[in-house]
């Protein structure tokens, strides 16, 4: 039985995305190997934080301490415990998902025992990690990086691992979402040429205008900027949509 560092689990609504609105049991792995700098959830890039902060179902402010790393069994009573007839996924997060694959693995392993669907929320960042997973999830939201969100410093190897990603999730008959986190001034040209390499996979893609973080106030896009971003993915793309962080409205986790 593996052991692996989880940040935090809890049930909400799916805040981001095609399946907003949905509620999902979150599981939020440690660690994350990109910087972006929007990023809301830094305190998940520890990789080997010392607790895991399991959160109440309906009551958000009662609380579960437990000590890690946490055995894959255990999640496993946890997520039961989470669960409600309104679930429709367990969803798999970060921090990066990707950093403890074996682990993801023997989770979604048990989670499909147990009939639950999986949904795992990547940056991409290895297709080598990916691979073996992916038989065992539903469903794949794939972040694709532009390079002003200064993640890593070799973006060509990060952009060409998200787009085999995709691939790999589309050919294994997973329901595969990609995001792009969109700023202010995001260049039409940009996004043209990422919805061009994608237009032959069966997909839904989303723009997410950035949710500004307090220190940056203005590097949110427009509506402007918006309708003429999506005028562009739609015509590489049949299945586009602009959703921001609808939890940030609701004050959810």
């Amino acid at each position: 039985m593996k052991r692996g560092y989880i940040i935090e689990l809890f049930s909400s609504f799916q805040g981001e995305g095609a399946y907003v609105g949905r509620r999902q049991i979150f599981v939020r792995f440690a660690g994350c190997p990109l910087s972006c700098f929007y990023c809301d959830t830094c305190y998940a890039r520890d990789s080997q934080p010392e607790f895991c902060t399991v959160l109440g179902n309906t009551d958000f402010s009662r609380k579960k301490i437990i000590e890690n790393p946490i055995s894959s069994h255990l999640v496993m009573k946890f997520v039961e415990e989470l669960h409600t007839p309104d679930v429709h996924s367990i969803c798999y997060t970060g921090g990066e998902p990707l950093l403890s694959a074996e682990f993801v693995k023997e989770i979604a392993m048990k989670a499909k025992d147990m009939h639950f669907k999986n949904f795992i929320e990547t940056s991409g960042c290895s297709a080598i990690l990916f691979a073996p997973l992916a038989e065992y999830f539903d469903f794949a939201s794939i972040d694709i990086k532009l390079r002003r969100h200064r993640a890593v410093e070799d973006y060509d190897r990060l952009y060409e691992n998200e787009l085999e990603c995709v691939k790999i999730s589309v050919d294994c008959g997973i329901e595969t979402i990609v995001k792009v986190v969109v700023l202010k001034d995001t260049p039409a040209e940009e996004i043209e040429k990422i919805c061009s390499d994608l237009s032959d996979f069966d997909i839904k893609f989303v723009l997410q205008p950035v949710t500004a973080p307090r220190h940056l106030p203005d590097v949110a896009p427009s509506a402007k900027e918006l309708l003429t971003l999506s005028e562009v993915a739609g015509r590489f793309l049949h299945d586009v949509m602009v959703i921001p962080q609808v939890h940030k409205f609701m004050g959810i986790p």
